[in-house]
């Protein structure tokens, strides 16, 4: 549980927006307030950005085990900045603060065979499915022409050139 209390009081103290950042997290909520220095890791790139573990009690041992971490960015503003600055609902427009990008690793459905198999398997399998198919193919134009290649050389060892 990360408590926002403080964050919203010097928030409103202040009469502007705050962010959580490792700045505020190590000068005044760790040294003056007593949180554990633990409790949440910052990016070393952006200031503003954190990790937060979580856990989850063992079903056999009923122990506290460590379950994933998230991250995440706390900006609180006041309701006149925030209605200043709307954002768009997901990622719908206007996509700003934070930008939020497309979810990656979406199927988009199509006729296109190979469009799908491009979705469905990696690279790897796919080249080798591409090299079986050519095999398959030369194979089987082989099979249909052999036919016609010995009735070729039938008829020219029969008749003399």
């Amino acid at each position: 549980m990360i408590d926002l209390e403080e964050l919203f009081s010097d928030g409103d103290l202040a009469k502007r927006g705050m962010s959580l950042t490792k700045d505020y997290y190590d000068e005044y909520l760790v040294a003056e307030k007593g949180w554990k220095k633990d409790t949440l890791t910052f990016d070393k790139d952006e200031p503003r950005h954190f990790w937060v573990n979580f856990m989850g009690k063992d079903k056999d041992s009923g122990k506290e085990v460590f379950m994933g971490k998230l991250k995440l960015q706390i900006d609180i503003l006041p309701k006149k900045d925030a209605l200043a600055s709307p954002v768009g609902p997901a990622q719908s427009e206007p996509n700003i603060n934070p930008f939020l990008p497309k979810p990656t690793g979406r199927i988009e459905f199509s006729i296109n065979p190979f469009k799908m198999l491009a979705q469905l398997v990696g690279p790897a399998f796919r080249r080798k499915l591409y090299c079986y198919c050519c095999i398959a193919l030369c194979c089987m134009l082989c099979v249909m022409m052999a036919p016609m290649i010995f009735s070729n050389m039938f008829v020219n060892m029969i008749t003399p050139g």
